[in-house]
């Protein structure tokens, strides 16, 4: 009997401890835990210097956005879904690229199209030059249009051809080279040192070419005198050197009025223009060529009174007007 009680006394003993302990976990204030963070934890980053400085992880880059397609079936619910496709924007970038290709495909297409390309220059006006002559110097043949520079080809051609007085080239598309020229008209043949030279009346020499030579012939020795310089404020053209001055040419026409026929005309440095009579005498002018017609003139009165006289002389000169003289030996 006895041990039947101390069982019992010991179970009220644990209902009562056990009664004790839930009154205690009920009334007991809730202790803050801090929350367990899954994962790792990251380490402290310092930063120095202002929020605007601080590091900012950038985005990942290499992947673009993309566009996806749903299509609706016939049935209610049920649609399908396209591949997705990448987002195109279009930048500065690609436009000038398409711009380079395009300009180079034009680029190419003009240099190489048969019909922007130049056969031959188209001349007009020529005499005594020829079309070849005037190509193989403008050097157009099988070149593009656009490559054609009318104002060096209009330079060289002047260089190469003294005898033209102008040139005029115009470019026209789709291909066409057209020069025009005014060849300059020889007055006079002046052979000097073995060589012969056309000249027109402004005194520009110009070589000889497979025309009819002209009637006036200059047989010349010594140096030439100087043309008058420009006046101030006169427009010359420096591609254009005349070798005779214009004066001179003009008493050489005069002076070839009064010459006997077929007699070729002689200049010197020293004495002038003159001609070698065929009468027998050597008659000289002068450089002076303002006072020709009364030098001319003169002459006469001097062989009309010669032959009157009977004399034959040797040399005639009015190179002064005021002391012509003849003498009777050379």
């Amino acid at each position: 009997m006895a041990t039947s009680q101390q069982t019992s006394n010991r179970s009220e003993v644990l209902r009562q401890r056990r009664s004790t302990r839930s009154t205690r976990s009920s009334t007991a204030p809730l202790s803050k835990r801090p929350a367990k963070t899954s994962g790792p934890t990251r380490p402290p980053i310092l930063m120095r210097g202002s929020l605007t400085q601080a590091y900012v992880p950038d985005a990942r880059r290499g992947k673009k956005a993309k566009r996806r397609y749903d299509v609706a079936l016939g049935t209610q619910g049920v649609e399908m879904r396209l591949p997705s496709l990448p987002k195109i924007a279009i930048g500065w970038r690609l436009v000038s690229g398409l711009l380079v290709a395009v300009l180079s495909f034009v680029l190419y297409t003009s240099w190489n199209l048969p019909v922007l390309k130049v056969s031959a220059a188209e001349v007009e006006g020529l005499k005594n030059l020829k079309p070849e002559d005037i190509n193989a110097i403008a050097n157009v043949s099988g070149k593009p249009v656009f490559l054609v520079k009318p104002g060096e080809i209009r330079d060289e051609l002047q260089a190469a051809f003294p005898e033209l007085a102008s040139v005029t080239v115009e470019v026209k598309i789709p291909a066409k080279v057209q020069v025009s020229v005014v060849e300059r008209v020889p007055v006079l043949t002046w052979k000097q040192e073995g060589r012969n030279f056309w000249v027109d009346s402004e005194g520009v020499a110009f070589p000889e070419r497979n025309a009819q030579a002209p009637a006036i012939v200059v047989e010349a020795e010594g140096a030439l005198p100087a043309p008058p310089e420009p006046e101030e404020g006169e427009a010359t053209d420096v591609r254009v050197n005349p070798v005779v001055p214009a004066e001179l040419v003009g008493a050489v026409l005069a002076m070839a009025e009064e010459a006997p026929k077929d007699t070729p005309l002689v200049y010197s440095a020293q004495r002038g223009l003159g001609w070698k009579d065929p009468r027998g005498w050597q008659a000289y002018f002068g450089n002076d060529t303002q006072d020709m017609e009364a030098k001319l003139s003169i002459y006469k009165a001097i062989v009309k009174r010669l032959k009157k006289d009977d004399v034959q002389p040797a040399v005639i000169s009015v190179e002064y007007i005021y002391a012509p003289y003849y003498r009777l030996e050379r």
